[in-house]
This record gives C-alpha cells, sequence and structure tokens, in this order.
C-alpha cells in the first residue's frame, strides 16, 4: 500500500477488571449456594490427582494446537510466523478474551503483534479473520459430531441437548456463509464502500483471504482441523476431570464436558461466570453429591479459566512491557 497506515492496541483494562471480578462472583456463590469451602477440601483430599494433571496437559496441548492454526495461516499468506512465537501470543489474548464479555476482545490483540511483526493491517486482519471462522468450523463440526454419537439421554436433558444440537447446525450454515461472504466481498465492497482508501484497504484485505482458499483450500481446512484440535483437547480437560469423579463414561462423559464448555461461549458474562456453573449443576445435579459438585465446578473452572487468566495475564504483561520497552528505545 502506498499510503501511510499506522494502528493502535491499547490493553481493556476496565473489561479485564470487570472480567475478574465476574468470574471471582462466580466461585463465591459455589462457595455460598452449592458447597461450603470445607467440604470442597474434603473432596479434593480424595480426588485422583493423575486425572487433574492429565487435564493440566490437555490445556497445554490445546495451546499448542491454537499455535499451529495461525501458523498454517500465517504459512498461506506467504509469511509464516514461529510456531512458539504463535502459541504465546495466543495466550495472552485468551486471557482478554476470557475477560471480555461475548469473549471478543483477543482478536485486536493478535491483529496487533501480527502488525508489529512487519504485516500490514489489511494482512493481520485477514489471518484473524480466517483463523476465527476456521476455529468455529473447527468447534461446530466437532461438537456436532459429538453430541450426535452420544445417543440416547434422560429425558430431563434431552430437550435441551436437541435444542443445543439445532443450534450448532444453524451455526455452521451461519459461519459457512460468512466464508463465502468474506471471499466474495468485492461485490459488496463496491456497493458500500466509495472511499478510495477503504477500498484499498478492502482489496488487500481479500487478496491475503483469498490466498487461504488457494489450491484447494488447504491452508484453510488445516486451520480448521487445528482448531478442531484445540476445542477437542479443551473439552478433553473437563473430560478428564469428570473421570476422576466417575462421571458416565465413553463419549457421554466427553459430550457432557462438551455442553459445559459451550456455556461459557454464549454467555455475555467474561468467562461465561454463571453460565457454567448452571449448566454443570443442571446436568451433573443427579450424578454427583453436592459436595462432589461443588467441588468439580472449582476444579474445572481453575482449569478452564483460572490458570489460563494468570498464565496469560503473566504473558501479556511480559509481552506489553517489552513493546513499551521497545518503543522508547526507538524514541531514543
Amino acid at each position: 500500500m502506498n499510503h501511510i497506515e499506522s494502528a493502535e492496541w491499547k490493553v481493556p483494562w476496565r473489561g479485564m477488571l470487570f472480567g475478574l471480578c465476574a468470574g471471582t462472583l462466580a466461585l463465591v456463590l459455589v462457595f455460598t449456594h452449592v458447597v461450603e469451602p470445607r467440604a470442597v477440601l474434603k473432596v479434593l483430599r480424595d480426588y485422583p490427582m493423575p486425572y487433574l494433571l492429565a487435564a493440566l496437559a490437555c490445556l497445554m496441548g490445546a495451546w499448542a494446537c491454537d499455535g499451529i492454526r495461525m501458523r498454517f495461516l500465517t504459512i498461506g499468506t506467504g509469511k509464516p510466523a514461529p510456531w512458539w512465537v504463535m502459541v504465546l501470543v495466543l495466550i495472552a489474548s485468551n486471557f482478554i478474551t476470557l475477560v471480555t464479555p461475548f469473549a471478543a476482545g483477543g482478536g485486536p490483540y493478535v491483529a496487533y503483534m501480527l502488525y508489529r511483526q512487519g504485516r500490514t493491517v489489511p494482512h493481520a486482519a485477514a489471518l484473524v479473520a480466517a483463523g476465527g471462522l476456521a476455529s468455529q468450523v473447527g468447534l461446530t463440526v466437532l461438537a456436532s459430531l459429538v453430541l450426535a454419537g452420544m445417543g440416547s439421554f434422560p429425558p430431563e436433558l434431552a430437550a435441551s441437548v436437541r435444542y443445543v444440537r439445532l443450534g450448532f447446525a444453524v451455526y455452521f450454515l451461519i459461519v459457512v456463509a460468512l466464508i463465502i461472504l468474506v471471499y466474495q466481498g468485492r461485490r459488496i465492497q463496491r456497493l458500500i464502500i466509495r472511499r478510495e482508501t477503504a477500498g484499498e484497504w478492502m482489496a488487500e484485505f481479500q487478496t491475503y483471504y483469498r490466498r487461504l482458499f488457494h489450491p484447494w483450500g488447504k491452508h484453510f481446512l488445516r486451520a480448521c482441523l487445528a482448531g478442531m484440535g484445540y476445542f477437542g483437547l479443551s473439552y478433553g480437560a473437563g473430560f478428564m476431570i469428570l473421570s476422576g469423579f466417575g462421571v458416565s463414561s465413553g463419549l457421554k462423559r466427553y459430550g457432557l464436558s462438551v455442553l459445559l464448555g459451550v456455556a461459557p461461549i454464549i454467555s455475555p458474562i467474561p468467562g461465561g461466570a454463571g453460565a457454567a456453573e448452571l449448566v454443570a449443576y443442571h446436568v451433573l445435579e443427579k450424578s454427583l453429591s453436592p459436595d462432589a459438585l461443588g467441588t468439580f465446578i472449582v476444579l474445572w473452572r481453575g482449569v478452564s479459566f483460572y490458570i489460563p487468566v494468570v498464565v496469560g495475564g503473566l504473558l501479556l504483561a511480559w509481552q506489553v512491557m517489552r513493546m513499551v520497552g521497545t518503543g522508547r528505545r526507538r524514541s531514543h
């Protein structure tokens, strides 16, 4: 592009503070309405720790898959990013995602970091847009296959699961429509974009976006598979924790983990605070005693929310301090 281009990303401090408070409130509600802290500690003493370690291994595997997803896409647009760099950036962005409403805060940070690595803003935006769509394809395909293979459900859950299955089918169609719409965006661009600068931006965006679908869409499809691996391992963490309690077995146990994992995604509250706990209570109240249920919620929330928040927050602080230090050196 021949015009001067700038980009700026600001740390969403207010959203982070609200998200952390909401996550903490969820645990307070668990301890005040479901189980007492003493009972949780008592159950934890008898909980088989290998399952918790396996859940943590699944979490780290999910982070690795997420880095692979973006690595595939950067290869597709002609400027590969190191896998480990993308892993660190995505873990930091996941912290922002977890503590902002509708899990919408991480994408701009990834785009900004890609921009700082030497890509143009349209190039970075194309990677983030394609990466988000690829991960959602992976999520919908994985969840649909798992829920379809789980078989029958208890009467009190059958109706809810039926709506979840239908919701995923509709969501998949919406995601596919968005993929096609962005790919064919030049026609829409002519109708809604009149400014020359905006037109140039969109043209460059689509140039990089379309590269991911040639030849035969292999780069995008690989990203979809990596996205499926990311969610598969993320929900595998919940599966391992449930295994420690002996809840259900096989695919049904994994399906329960998927239901719990999906709940935070559709919640407007950062981290899905309250939504996941409500689903866990509704789904597991007949399988676990109140003490065991409360302990499960604490363990699941710790692995799915608090550990990523702590690790991601530390990485974000380190990356921001590096950016500030680099900026100061350049100014001098």
